[in-house]
C-alpha cells in the first residue's frame, strides 16, 4: 500500500548513517541531502508528518540521495540527544533540510552545509486554544522562529500567511504536493460500500481531531445542525480522525463535502486533497484557502459563521460537480511539481 511504499523509502533512506546513498536521476545525482524530522508516519502510529513524508519521497524520487534523521527520544531532550547524530551527518551532505522550527533550530547547530527551513503551520501561525487565542507558550515560539527564519540559509513556508509573520525576511512559499494518484475521484457508492455505509444519508467530512479546539469542531457541528433543518434526509458528519491514511481517499470520495472550519492553517493538505478527489469543500477564511478554492466550481470560501456555512453547503449539495482537480493539476500542485520546486531552493542555497 501507499503508505507502506512510503515507509520503505524512507526506511531505506535512513539505513546508511554516514549519508553516502545512490539514487537514479542524472540531473540531482551529485545532490546529498539530511532532512532532519519529527517522527515521520508509520502503520501503528501515522501522526500528522505524511504531507513532509510524501515530499520527501518525491523528493528521492527526483534523485536526490536523501538521510532522513528523525527526532526520537524524550520531550524537552531528544533534540540534545540527537545533535551529535546530526552534526556527523550532516559533514556529508549538501543541505541539511528541517522540517518544523524546532528541527531548524536543531539544524543551525552545525556548520558543514547550508540549512533550509520547512515551516509547518502552528510554529508561525501559534497555537489555539478555544476562544480563538494563541497560547503563551506557542506565542513564545513564533518569535523564537522567526529568529531561526534569520539564520536560515533558505525558509519554505506553505502559505502568504506564513510568508507575513517572518517578513521581511526573503521566503519561498511551497505548498505540500498532492499524490494525485491516490487522491483521483471515484464513485460515490463503490467508495461507500468498501466503508460499509449503506444508507442514503448526506455525510459532512470534518478533517481533523474534534478534541483540537483549533480545529473548529463546534463550528463544523453547528454548520451541520443548520443543514439537518432543510435537509430531506439524515445528515452525518464524519471526523477523519484516526483514520488508517491509506482510507483517507476513499473517505473523501464516500462524502458529500467537507468542512473546513479551522482557526488558523498554514495550507492545509486535506484541501489540496479534496480537491484532487473532487470533493466539494466550504472553508472559512484560513490559511491560503481563498487562493486555492476561491472560483473553482464546487468550492465555497466564506466566512467563519455556523449560518453562512450552512447556506454555502446547502448550495454545493444541489450545485455542480467540484472542478478542483483540474484547477490543483493547472496549479502544479502534484508531488512531482513541488518537488521540482523545493530541489530548486535546495540549488539556490548551494
Amino acid at each position: 500500500k501507499n503508505l507502506t511504499r512510503l515507509m520503505t523509502t524512507i526506511e531505506t533512506s535512513q539505513a546508511d548513517t554516514t549519508g553516502e546513498h545512490h539514487s537514479p536521476g542524472a540531473q540531482t545525482q551529485a545532490l546529498k541531502v539530511l532532512t532532519v524530522t519529527p517522527r515521520l508516519p508509520s502503520l501503528a502510529d501515522p501522526g500528522s508528518m505524511a504531507p513532509a513524508a510524501r515530499q520527501m519521497r518525491s523528493v528521492v524520487a527526483a534523485g536526490v540521495e536523501m538521510d532522513t534523521l528523525q527526532i526520537l527520544g524524550l520531550p524537552m531532550i531528544k533534540y540534545l540527544q540527537c545533535l551529535p547524530d546530526m552534526r556527523k551527518r550532516a559533514r556529508y551532505a549538501d543541505v541539511v533540510h528541517a522540517h518544523y522550527g524546532y528541527c531548524g533550530w536543531l539544524a543551525t547547530a552545525q556548520r558543514h552545509a547550508p540549512v533550509v527551513v520547512s515551516f509547518m503551520g502552528d510554529d508561525l501561525l501559534g497555537t489555539r486554544i478555544q476562544s480563538g487565542r494563541t497560547t503563551r507558550f506557542s506565542r513564545l515560539m513564533v518569535r523564537t522562529n522567526q529568529r531561526l527564519a534569520r539564520n536560515a540559509d533558505a525558509v519554505i513556508v506553505k502559505s502568504r500567511e506564513m510568508a507575513d509573520v517572518i517578513a521581511p525576511h526573503s521566503c519561498h512559499v511551497i505548498p505540500n504536493g498532492v499524490d494525485i494518484d491516490v487522491f483521483r475521484p471515484e464513485c460515490t457508492d463503490k467508495a461507500r460500500q468498501q466503508l460499509g455505509w449503506d444508507d442514503e444519508a448526506i455525510r459532512i467530512l470534518f478533517p481533523g481531531n474534534p478534541q483540537n479546539p483549533n480545529k473548529g469542531y463546534r463550528l463544523a457541528d453547528s454548520v451541520v445542525a443548520g443543514v439537518r433543518r432543510v435537509a430531506d434526509r439524515p445528515v452525518e458528519l464524519v471526523a477523519l480522525w484516526n483514520v488508517n491514511p491509506d482510507e483517507v481517499a476513499t473517505y473523501m470520495n464516500a462524502c458529500d463535502v467537507m468542512i473546513m472550519a479551522s482557526m488558523a492553517e498554514g495550507s492545509p493538505n486535506v484541501v489540496k486533497e479534496a480537491m484532487a478527489c473532487n470533493l466539494k469543500v466550504v472553508s472559512g477564511l484560513v490559511g491560503d484557502a481563498r487562493e486555492m478554492l476561491g472560483g473553482v466550481e464546487g468550492n465555497i470560501v466564506c466566512q467563519r459563521d455556523a449560518d453562512e456555512m450552512s447556506d454555502a453547503v446547502i448550495q454545493l449539495l444541489d450545485g455542480p460537480e467540484s472542478r478542483g482537480r483540474d484547477a490543483l493539476i493547472e496549479r502544479k500542485l502534484d508531488l512531482a511539481s513541488v518537488a521540482q520546486q523545493v530541489i530548486d531552493v535546495y540549488r539556490r542555497v548551494i
